[in-house]
């Protein structure tokens, strides 16, 4: 009960803005921080079912959290280090425990997606009236409210106004931000449609659609493209693994070539290609650049939130989850987060064919939106609300896991509705 009343103000708390929030010395404090601050004490006290249920995915994802940790306290002192991991230690450990505790069958999973699909579904209204009158009304409000002026100034300029119309971030503090979380549940209210045809269904997708389209960025129009990739996959995967194995091999083959005899390496290319904005896909290409010399000179504990080594010219920003994490926390910290990220899509993948159709649609949705997620991490930083999402989005696949048990009811159920079915037409007859 606890962890259901915390995952409804968790969904609530994200759609709350920026704006809404309160300084403790360098520290901002957000309604999500506090859900998920809360959150992370009540799975302390109750550790003992955490460990009962954990698998291979919460170790990894805890050695993640300590080597952060260590790389905070190494690069910034015992005080601030503290400080700053025990905010990282919330959004990560936090997120994925609250999404293990409130999403335990898939009953719960369903209701958790529906309950952000029809809020995003609901606030396409606002995200047209911001990307045609140019007007962010709900954070002019939000600042009214509050007095925090928290959004980026360049985000009221002409470099965030496209074809006459504004990148439009709705509730949220950039357009990215909107747009990718509207990705993240964009395969589950698709793939809901397919299973279950209903004329709500197919409005709620134009809605989700529309607002990413709205922002006018390549993040979530790629995570659609990568979703699609994806299925793909799935649909293929348990009939076909050594295909996917011959293809991994050659696909590794190409990436040696390439690596071999370009003078920029794959991850440049594939940076410079997979954005819409060609000047934007050369920057990122150079922010690869330049931060390898911070990663190749502190490989083992990163940089901290130090600043990075770049021309006096470029921004700070880091357009790339990955790199981010590997160049702030360390090589290792990096490469198992990913790892761990990719043990649990292909972990879920490989049972997928056993799950009843009843189920399989859902755990399908959740490997479509995670993997895309992963991919899309290497030209998107997770910053804000996104990364307290990311793993909530981890964490909400672990009843999956059960799936024998799940497959005997749902087929209980479902040969319920049937006979109920059956009676009602007998009594007509």
């Amino acid at each position: 009960m606890i962890y259901r009343i915390l995952g409804i103000l968790f969904v609530i708390s994200i759609f709350i803005p920026v704006e809404f929030h309160y300084l403790v010395g360098s520290l901002r404090i957000e309604a999500y921080r506090v859900v998920l601050g809360i959150s992370l004490l009540y799975t302390v006290i109750n550790i003992k079912d955490v460990l009962e249920k954990a698998d291979l995915v919460d170790i990894l994802l805890v050695i993640f959290t300590l080597l952060a940790t260590a790389s905070l306290i190494y690069n910034h002192g015992i005080q601030k280090g503290i400080e700053s991991s025990g905010i990282l230690t919330i959004e990560i450990l936090g997120a994925f425990y609250l999404a293990r505790g409130v999403i335990t069958t898939p009953k719960s999973y369903y209701q958790i997606n529906m309950l952000f699909v029809t809020t995003l579904a609901f606030l396409v209204i606002i995200s047209l009236y911001e990307a045609f009158a140019q007007h962010r009304i709900l954070h002019e409000w939000a600042t009214r409210l509050t007095g925090h002026q928290s959004l980026d100034w360049r985000l009221y300029t002409h470099y965030y106004i496209r074809f006459g119309i504004m990148r439009t971030t709705n509730l949220f503090a950039h357009p990215i931000l909107y747009g990718t979380i509207g990705a993240m549940f964009f395969p589950f209210i698709v793939l809901l449609a397919l299973y279950r045809y209903r004329i709500s269904y197919l409005l709620k997708i134009l809605a989700l659609l529309i607002g990413m389209i709205s922002t006018l960025s390549s993040a979530p129009l790629l995570s659609v493209a990568f979703q699609g990739m994806t299925a793909v996959l799935a649909q293929y995967w348990s009939g076909a693994k050594r295909l996917w194995v011959a293809f991994a091999f050659s696909a590794l083959s190409l990436f040696l070539i390439i690596e071999a005899l370009s003078n920029r390496g794959v991850f440049a290319i594939l940076i410079s290609y997979l954005t819409f904005n060609p000047v934007t896909g050369y920057y990122r290409m150079l922010q690869w650049k330049y931060s390898m010399d911070d990663i190749a000179g502190s490989p083992v504990f990163g940089i901290g939130l130090h600043d990075w080594t770049r021309p006096e010219w470029m921004n700070s920003s880091i357009d790339s989850f990955w790199l981010l994490m590997t160049m702030q926390h360390g090589v290792f910290a990096g490469f198992i987060l990913l790892s761990c990220s990719l043990y649990a899509v292909f972990n879920v993948l490989g049972d997928l064919h056993k799950h009843h159709p009843a189920t399989r649609w859902m755990v399908k949705s959740w490997i479509l939106a995670f993997m895309s997620l992963i991919l899309i991490g290497f030209t998107v930083d997770y910053f804000g609300k996104i990364q307290p999402l990311f793993f909530f989005v981890l964490g909400s696949i672990g009843w999956a896991k059960y799936y024998p048990e799940l497959n005997k009811a749902v087929a209980k159920v479902v040969r319920k509705s049937q006979i109920k079915a059956q009676r009602k037409q007998q009594t007509r007859l």
